[in-house]
């Protein structure tokens, strides 16, 4: 597989979020989409099937919880791995965002490599837990 087969979402309601964020990813290969707020994640996500998401907390009408318990409640959530980046830090927020099943949480301000690294080292972990499902099953 290589970057350009791997699909990521962004899901932020600040464009140079999803700018920024989207430059990157798309420079290291990744085909990348973005959308502003949770319903046209949902949307997208259904359509394209990503890879990976990754989620902003906050945004006007469906926020990344709202997505987060559409995914969970359609079965999503074990087959498309969710990073949340946000600028909120509250420990409560944090806890939540594990519990509903994101697989990591980036706080901002954030280093561009270090998303870089936690994006690859969670589509990697993926990657090896869909082969051994595949080896499981077969």
């Amino acid at each position: 597989m290589t970057n350009s087969d791997i699909k990521i979402l962004l899901v932020d309601d600040e464009p140079d979020i999803l700018e920024l964020v989207g430059y990157h990813l798309r420079r290291e290969g990744y085909t990348v989409f973005t959308a502003p707020d949770g319903e046209q994640g949902i949307e997208i996500a259904v359509r394209e099937t990503p890879s990976l998401i990754i989620l902003d907390v906050m945004m006007p009408g469906m926020d990344g919880f709202g997505v987060l318990e559409y995914m969970n409640r359609n079965n999503l959530i074990g087959d498309i791995p969710v990073i949340m980046i946000s600028g909120e830090d509250s420990g409560k927020v944090i806890k939540q965002a594990y519990e509903w099943g994101v697989s990591d949480y980036i706080k901002r301000p954030f280093d561009m490599e270090v998303v870089h690294r936690r994006v690859l080292n969670t589509i990697k972990l993926y990657a090896k837990q869909r082969r051994l499902v595949a080896m499981v099953t077969n």
